[in-house]
């Protein structure tokens, strides 16, 4: 393993303790200002649902591009279908804020 692996591997794992800390940190925080209502569990699961949608369509575009030829590496698609699932949800959960 390179350096440059190591560093890799350290960065992915602060960020999954970084995102897991700000998530404990964020209800900790909602639960004792009252935000953890009926009003916070339907955007959320709203929220939710619509981020699949936005990520299902991705993995078609993705297919689609296999089909017409495109040469796809597992880890590059992997990261797109990431990074559309979590901007589709955070996106929606502030559609989702402003609409109810």
């Amino acid at each position: 393993m390179s350096l440059d692996q190591v560093g890799v591997l350290l960065m992915i794992l602060l960020g999954i303790f970084g995102g897991l800390l700000g998530l404990w940190w964020g209800r900790k925080q909602a639960a004792r200002q009252r935000g953890l209502d009926e009003r916070f569990h339907i955007i959320s699961s709203k929220s939710q649902a619509a981020a699949w949608k936005f990520t299902l369509a991705a993995i078609y575009i993705m297919f689609i591009l296999l089909a017409c030829g495109v040469k796809l590496s597992t880890a590059p698609v992997l990261g797109i279908l990431l990074l559309i699932h979590m901007a589709g949800w955070a996106f929606s959960s502030v559609y989702y804020h402003v609409k109810l």
